[in-house]
């Protein structure tokens, strides 16, 4: 079966159901996925991608962290691994052709950028893409988990700092910075003006 509107509705309901439980309800798809899927699309009108495999992809990116799926929050190294087998059964399960799961496993696998295969397609590099573009589109967050996860707030400006460089430098790609370039300004100026007192 082709991905059709009434398909990408329902991945959308079992991404938000595996998403909003646990420690993060709610939070990782309302800051985090619905961004993805935003930008996903917006690049996919600009680079002329497959609107659909792009937006199932981007829904499923990280569903191998969904708590409603593995039983906790799963910020490991290995959820694209989880999130490649989970995006087949859930699509095989809607009746979505081989063809098409494949393209959206693709994209599922290679979203990470340093870890693991790299995007071939399109559409994959878009989803990667736009991954990384949701961390200048809920910067705030970022920074509040950052903080909640180390020790000082020094610590917690550096490493957010260091995110948000690798992911202008080496994850965009050039048609997301000329989206992004107000928003990294902005964040740079705070970052800078943060360290600035940290000294």
């Amino acid at each position: 079966m082709e991905l059709t509107e009434e398909i990408i509705k329902e991945i959308r309901t079992i991404v938000r159901k595996n998403h909003d439980v646990g420690i993060h309800k709610e939070r990782d798809y309302n800051y985090h996925i619905s961004s993805v899927v935003k930008n996903s699309l917006l690049l996919a009108d600009k680079l002329g991608a497959d609107r659909k495999i792009v937006e199932a992809a981007a829904l499923l990116h990280d569903i191998g962290r969904a708590e409603g799926i593995v039983g906790k929050f799963n910020m490991d190294n290995e959820h694209h691994l989880i999130g490649e087998k989970e995006a087949e059964k859930i699509l095989l399960g809607l009746n979505v052709d081989v063809e098409l799961v494949e393209k959206i496993k693709h994209c599922v696998l290679t979203h990470r950028g340093r870890k693991g295969p790299t995007p071939e397609t399109i559409e994959a590099k878009i989803v990667a893409c736009a991954d990384a573009m949701s961390h200048f589109d809920t910067f705030l967050d970022i920074f509040e988990w950052f903080t909640s996860t180390v020790d000082t707030f020094e610590e917690a400006v550096n490493l957010v700092d260091a995110k948000m460089r690798r992911n202008w430098d080496k994850k965009l790609l050039p048609e997301a910075k000329e989206i992004l370039k107000e928003k990294y300004e902005a964040i740079t100026l705070i970052i800078n003006s943060m360290k600035e007192y940290m000294n």
